[in-house]
C-alpha cells in the first residue's frame, strides 16, 4: 500500500556523497538539471497517485496539487487560468518531457492550453513554485509545470461515462525487450457536452521508443492532439451575461517530437543532447461581444500557427565528492503566423508573421555537505531584436536538526513579450521590452514521525509588465506588480491506511505601489484531502476552497465573486488482477460556483468507469 498524499517538499533530500559519485543519471526534479538538488518549493504527483485520483482533465489534476490557483471558463470547452504566487498564466513555463510548449501567438500572451495533454498520458506531474529563468530561460518567471509522459505501463483499455454526456476512452500498450529497447503507445479520447454552448472533444496519441544500457539512454517521443471546443468567449460573461448568446468555436492541433539522449562517458560525466520540434495550430470563430460596461469586441475569424525547434547540449560532471557542475548551450528558432480578420462592418485583416532566433549558454553548480548545500545558476540569452539578458539564481539550505531544513532562494529573470503583443497589426507594439522579475523565498521543512509540513514566505517583484493602453490603442510596458505571501502544506499519516493532506496560501498583490486585487487572485485559497486505502479499495474525499476575488466581463465590468468551497470524491475498487472500477464525483454538494463571471457550475459531476488490464 502507498499513501495518496501528495509529495510536496521545499528541499529535495541530498543523496549521500558516496552515492552521488555513481548515480549521475538519478531522476532530475523540475527546477534544476542536477539530480537530487536543492531546488526550492516543489510538489509532484506520481502515476500511482494519478490513477487513484482519476482526474477528468489535466487541470483537474493540477487542482489536486498545493498552492496553485486554477480557474476555468465553464464546464467544457472554455479557456483556463493557472496562477502560481499571483503571477499571470503566461508567467508559468509548461514543459512536456523537458520541451517548452507555451504558444506565444495566442492572445493570452503564451499561456498553455492544458486540454492538449490527457492525464492518461502522464507518468508524473511536477510543479516548481518560483522564478527559474536562470535554468530554463525567459518564460519561467513565476514557476514551472513539468509534465512527464508515461513510461512502461501494462497493456490496458479503459471506458468511462458520466454527466454532461461524458465519454472517455483510453488504451495503453508497452513492451520492453531484453536488449534494452522499449516501446509505448497510448491512445485516448474525451467528449463532454455540458450544453449546446459548452462542449469539448479531444483525441490524443502518444508514442515513445527508448533504448538504454549502462552507458547511454535514448528516448524518442511523438505526441499528437486534436481538440474541438465550443464555449462562450473569454470576458463575454458566459451563459448569464454574454451578448450575443453565441459561443466561440476553437479547434486546435498540436504535434510534439522530442529526442533526448544521455551518454555516460565515465562514472563522473554524462553528456546530454536534446532535440525537439513543436507545431501548434489553432482556429477561432469568435462571435464578438456587445458593448457593456466595458467596450465591446468585434467578431473575428482567425487562424494561428506556432512552430518552434530547439537543440540543447549540456554536460553534467562531478568535480569532486562535494561539487557537481552543469554547463551547456541552447539554440532555439520560433515562428508565429496569424491570418484572418476582425469584423468592424468591414473585414480588417490581422495577418502577421514573426520569426525569432535565440542562443543561450548556461551553467549550474551544486556544493553539498552533510549539513548544508548551495547551488548557483547562471544563464545568458541572446534573442533577435532584443538586448542580451543574464539571469541568476542562488539557493541554499541548512539542516538545523535531523528533522528540520531551512532554505532560501533568490532568482532574477525576464520574459520576452509574446508574438501576439509584438506583432499583432492592431494592438501589437514591436518596441516592447522584456518583462522582468526578482523572486525571493525563505522557508522551513519539518519531518514528523507521521508526516511532514512545509512553510514558505515569498516575494515576487514583476516590472515592465505588458499592458493594453486604451488611449494609445496598443500594448505598452508600464505595470509594476509585487506579490508577497505565505504557503503552507502538510501530509500526515493518521493510520497505516489513512492519510490527511492540507494546504493553504495567502497572496497579497500591490500594483504600481498601491494595494490591489488582480483578476482571479483570491487572497486566501487552499485544499484538503482525506485518503484511505484498505485492501483493494481506495477512497479520497477532497475539498478546494478560496476567498472572494475580483473578476470582470465586458457586460458587467469589475465585480467581486464570492468565495466558495467545493468537495469531491474519488473511489477505486480493484475487483481482480485484470479489472478495476472507478467512481468520481466533482462538486459533490452541487454548490453554485463561478470561476469566471457568468460561467456557472452548479451541478454535481459524476463519472463511472472500468479498466481492463491484459
Amino acid at each position: 500500500m502507498f499513501p495518496l498524499s501528495i509529495f510536496s517538499s521545499s528541499i529535495i533530500a541530498e543523496q549521500s556523497i558516496e552515492q552521488a559519485q555513481h548515480n549521475i543519471e538519478t531522476m532530475q526534479v523540475t527546477g534544476t538539471r542536477i539530480a537530487d538538488n536543492t531546488s526550492g518549493s516543489f510538489s509532484s504527483l506520481s502515476r500511482e497517485q494519478i490513477d487513484l485520483i482519476n482526474p477528468v482533465s489535466t487541470l483537474d489534476l493540477l487542482d489536486r496539487l498545493p498552492n496553485i490557483v486554477i480557474a476555468e471558463n465553464g464546464l467544457a470547452g472554455g479557456v483556463s487560468f493557472v496562477s502560481i504566487r499571483g503571477g499571470e498564466s503566461n508567467f508559468t513555463l509548461v514543459m512536456i518531457d523537458g520541451v517548452a510548449v507555451n504558444d506565444s501567438t495566442n492572445s493570452r500572451g503564451g499561456g498553455f492550453d492544458f486540454s492538449q495533454i490527457n492525464p492518461l498520458s502522464i507518468e508524473r506531474i511536477e510543479v516548481y513554485r518560483g522564478g527559474i529563468s536562470a535554468i530554463y530561460g525567459g518564460e519561467a518567471i513565476s514557476g514551472v509545470i513539468h509534465i512527464i509522459t508515461r513510461e512502461q505501463a501494462a497493456p490496458a483499455i479503459s471506458v468511462e461515462v458520466g454527466s454532461d454526456k461524458q465519454v472517455n476512452l483510453g488504451a495503453n500498450f508497452s513492451h520492453k525487450l531484453d536488449n534494452g529497447v522499449s516501446v509505448l503507445a497510448s491512445l485516448s479520447s474525451r467528449e463532454r457536452e455540458a450544453s449546446e454552448n459548452a462542449s469539448a472533444t479531444s483525441k490524443q496519441a502518444l508514442f515513445k521508443l527508448g533504448y538504454a544500457d549502462s552507458n547511454q539512454n535514448h528516448n524518442l517521443l511523438v505526441t499528437y492532439s486534436d481538440n474541438q471546443n465550443i464555449s462562450f468567449a473569454e470576458d463575454s460573461g458566459g451563459e448569464l451575461y454574454a451578448m450575443p448568446q453565441m459561443p466561440e468555436q476553437r479547434n486546435s492541433e498540436q504535434w510534439l517530437v522530442g529526442f533526448n539522449n544521455i551518454f555516460k562517458t565515465s562514472d563522473a560525466t554524462a553528456i546530454n543532447l536534446n532535440v525537439s520540434w513543436l507545431n501548434h495550430q489553432e482556429s477561432s470563430d469568435h462571435p464578438g461581444i456587445a458593448e457593456g460596461v466595458q467596450s465591446g469586441v468585434p467578431a473575428s475569424n482567425i487562424d494561428s500557427e506556432f512552430e518552434r525547434g530547439e537543440v540543447e547540449l549540456f554536460v553534467n560532471h562531478l568535480l569532486n565528492k562535494a561539487t557537481t557542475l552543469v554547463i551547456g548551450v541552447n539554440k532555439r528558432n520560433a515562428e508565429g503566423r496569424n491570418t484572418g480578420f476582425l469584423d468592424y462592418g468591414f473585414p480588417l485583416p490581422v495577418d502577421y508573421v514573426l520569426q525569432q532566433d535565440s542562443q543561450s549558454a548556461f551553467a549550474e553548480v551544486k556544493y553539498a555537505q552533510p549539513k548544508y548545500g548551495v547551488d548557483v545558476g547562471l544563464r545568458y540569452d541572446d534573442a533577435d531584436n532584443f538586448d542580451s539578458e543574464t539571469s541568476v539564481r542562488f539557493a541554499g539550505h541548512y539542516n538545523a536538526t535531523e528533522n528540520v531544513n531551512l532554505f532560501a532562494v533568490y532568482n532574477e529573470g525576464y520574459k520576452l513579450p509574446s508574438f501576439f503583443a509584438l506583432a499583432h497589426p492592431l494592438v501589437g507594439n514591436p518596441d516592447l521590452q522584456p518583462e522582468r522579475s526578482v523572486n525571493k523565498e525563505l522557508g522551513m521543512e519539518v519531518q514528523l514521525h507521521t508526516g511532514q509540513f512545509t512553510i514558505v514566505l515569498f516575494e515576487n517583484d514583476f516590472t515592465d509588465l505588458v499592458d493594453f493602453d486604451a488611449e494609445l490603442f496598443t500594448s505598452v510596458n508600464r505595470s509594476n506588480v509585487e506579490t508577497t505571501g505565505v504557503e503552507f502544506n502538510s501530509n500526515l499519516d493518521v493510520t497505516t491506511w489513512l492519510q490527511f493532506s492540507f494546504d493553504i496560501s495567502y497572496v497579497d498583490v500591490t500594483v504600481d505601489g498601491q494595494s490591489s486585487q488582480l483578476r482571479r487572485r483570491p487572497k486566501w485559497f487552499g485544499g484538503a484531502s482525506l485518503d484511505a486505502q484498505w485492501q483493494n479499495v481506495s477512497v479520497s474525499v477532497f475539498a478546494d476552497f478560496r476567498d472572494e476575488y475580483l473578476d470582470s466581463s465586458i457586460a458587467t465590468g469589475l465585480i467581486i465573486l464570492g468565495g466558495y468551497a467545493k468537495y469531491g470524491i474519488s473511489a477505486n475498487w480493484q475487483i481482480s488482477d485484470n479489472f478495476k472500477t472507478n467512481l468520481n464525483i466533482e462538486n459533490a454538494l452541487a454548490h453554485d460556483i463561478q470561476d469566471s463571471v457568468g460561467f456557472e457550475n452548479n451541478d454535481a459531476n459524476i463519472r463511472v468507469g472500468m479498466t481492463y488490464q491484459f
